[in-house]
């Protein structure tokens, strides 16, 4: 067996942490045994030790803002002292790691979030291991490519290899990393995600979620980029014509979001339809919830790459409308309905075709739930992955 160490940025679930739970959890145990370290105890660890895959605590460097706002102008400058401060601990903290790895003995390395590329990228290095960046987020285009340079550099020096989960990321990377970068989208265990009528009257009776009623759905992390303003306007158009639809907006908001879901609420008040929105807060049940749903809404504006919420609610066999962001497109195809971005109106206008059209819902379910079975399945994922660590492709 090779021993195979997965480096993560946080400690929490958030889809990039999923998909290490995945992949850790369903590789060939004839051929791998993977550890996965983590900066602090949290659901990660708890999530994979379910699993039976080894966790390992090491603390990962606090790293500063590497930005200041300037809040009357709502603007971003770079912060000089934050960069070289940040070179210094990472600098330490990959000392510290190469010392685990020297102990440990791994024989490949893959990095998970933007820290945990540097920092793991760099301990590999000095360890003399193979490392394989796995890039899920998307290059920051702020200061005028700034930041896209100073990560297109790093490419070039710590992995050996790059797997990204859509093309527009592989776009961002320089022409000289290229050979040796692979687009992989992400997959879902399709038995676990799957339509399943049961789930659906469970969790409508736990959240009070009327039996008869059509449900506008959503789930995902509570941010502005993913939209769930723009999911609420349009709901707020339609509503009064539809009186027995309902919008539940599943996720918690992170880092400092707070505000923002706060506006989420007040903005629902604002509409009188507070009684008609729910909020069903950070969920484990991912499959239970979207099962509830009836369409899936996925109102996301910028940078999303194969979100395994949306890959979800293809398996569960969910019509799905969406912003035209080109993460959203290379997953959907024509297997959904896809409006222009930050358009409300044809967000509005596009669910209510799927409202007032049932036989056109039935025909989105299957072609969702087809297209999950063909394309994104966690078992075509995990082959697709372990490919890439054996360097077979």
């Amino acid at each position: 067996m090779k021993k195979i160490a997965f480096i993560e940025s946080a400690s929490e679930m958030g889809g990039v942490e999923f998909s290490t739970l995945y992949l850790a959890a369903h590789l060939d145990r004839q051929k791998w045994q993977p550890v996965v370290i983590c900066p602090r105890e949290g659901m990660l660890a708890s999530a994979c030790r379910a699993e039976n895959v080894e966790v390992q605590i090491i603390p990962a460097p606090e790293l500063l803002p590497t930005s200041i706002r300037i809040n009357l102008a709502d603007l971003r400058i770079p912060n000089p002292f934050a960069w070289l401060w940040n070179m210094a601990v990472l600098w330490r903290g990959a000392n510290m790691l190469r010392g685990f790895l020297a102990h440990t003995h791994p024989e490949l390395i893959v990095t998970k979030g933007m820290s945990a590329h540097f920092l793991g990228g760099l301990a590999a290095r000095l360890a003399k291991i193979r490392c394989v960046w796995h890039v899920q987020d998307f290059i920051s285009e702020r200061f005028f490519g700034l930041y896209r340079a100073v990560f297109g550099l790093a490419t070039s020096i710590l992995p050996d290899e790059i797997v990204v989960d859509g093309k527009s990321i592989a776009n961002q990377l320089p022409a000289r990393v290229q050979k040796n970068t692979f687009v992989i989208l992400n997959g879902v265990d399709i038995n676990i995600f799957r339509p399943n009528e049961n789930a659906r009257t469970a969790l409508r009776a736990e959240l009070n979620l009327p039996p008869q009623d059509l449900i506008i759905g959503h789930a995902a992390r509570i941010t502005p980029w993913k939209g769930q303003h723009h999911l609420l306007e349009a709901f707020g158009k339609i509503a009064a014509k539809y009186p027995n639809i309902r919008l539940l907006l599943v996720g918690a908001a992170i880092f400092d979001h707070d505000d923002y879901e706060k506006q989420l609420h007040t903005r629902a008040k604002e509409l009188h339809l507070a009684d008609r929105i729910t909020f069903a807060g950070f969920r484990t049940d991912l499959a239970n919830v979207l099962n509830a749903m009836d369409i899936f809404a996925y109102p996301s504006v910028e940078k999303d790459t194969s979100p395994l919420a949306l890959l979800s609610a293809l398996a569960c066999g969910l019509p799905v409308v969406a912003f035209d962001i080109e993460g959203v497109q290379e997953v959907l195809g024509t297997s959904g309905m896809i409006v222009p971005v930050r358009d409300e109106n044809k967000l509005a206008a596009a669910l209510e075709v799927l409202i007032n059209d049932s036989a056109l819902r039935e025909k989105m379910k299957n072609a969702s739930r087809e297209k999950a079975l063909e394309k994104f399945s966690l078992e075509q994922y995990v082959r697709s992955m372990e490919k890439v660590f054996l360097q077979e492709i």
